[in-house]
């Protein structure tokens, strides 16, 4: 199912069409773990280098990740289209690069590009996809069952095969995962061990990499 939610074509394409419009914003470099703070709904920024995550917070500093960023990605594209602001914080998950395009630039190419509004329409797609996921493994699926579930979506969103193996393309630690699934990080040390053990995954250079994705679906509630 993932794999047809997350097209890995029209996700490369889109993430090209952003970046090739970064050439015409102000370029920002933020350091890892500085918070991305831009104020007003006239920009769309892109990611050039790095990864993001965009958060959200309670008063006692619990956080729960909604959805993660890498180049091609953007966010700010909700408020430029449908205005207002909604608190969500954006942090640089490493030393990362943005470009900053404005409205008036933006305005200019969606005026003579009609082609450009699929790909805004996508990135918003693809975000409301990755929450409906989460929330339906909030509900429906055990604690390991959230893991494994959200182990599976990532591999399609950012899978590469190496031999017989599926790798998730990019390094996330344990409490990382436990935010964006909502519970503790001793509960996802527990259950990657399980899957360990198991031979279902294995972890190198901070890198998921799924052995068996039958045994790991096994232990999700899936949707029909």
């Amino acid at each position: 199912m993932y794999k047809d939610l997350f097209d890995e074509k029209k996700q490369n394409e889109m993430r090209a069409f952003f970046l090739e419009i970064s050439k015409l914003g102000t370029y920002r470099k933020y350091p890892k773990n500085s918070v991305i703070d831009i104020s007003g709904n006239d920009f769309v920024a892109i990611v050039v280098e790095g990864k993001l995550k965009r958060a959200l917070y309670s008063s006692r500093g619990l956080e729960k990740i909604l959805y993660m960023l890498k180049p091609g990605e953007i966010f700010g594209e909700m408020d430029y289209f449908c205005g207002g602001n909604v608190n969500i914080i954006t942090k640089a998950m490493g030393n990362t690069i943005i470009s900053i395009v404005n409205r008036d630039k933006l305005d200019k190419i969606l005026e003579t590009n009609y082609q450009g509004y699929k790909f805004f329409l996508h990135s918003v797609i693809r975000k409301y996809r990755i929450l409906m996921l989460q929330m339906a493994d909030m509900i429906f699926n055990s604690s390991i069952g959230k893991i494994a579930d959200t182990l599976i979506r990532l591999s399609s969103q950012e899978g590469r095969f190496v031999g017989q193996n599926l790798v998730i393309n990019f390094s996330l630690t344990h409490q990382e995962i436990a935010d964006l699934i909502g519970c503790s990080r001793v509960t996802v040390t527990k259950g990657l061990n399980e899957f360990k053990e198991k031979g279902i995954i294995d972890i190198q250079n901070k890198k998921i990499i799924i052995k068996d994705m039958e045994k790991l679906r096994a232990y999700i509630e899936p949707l029909i």
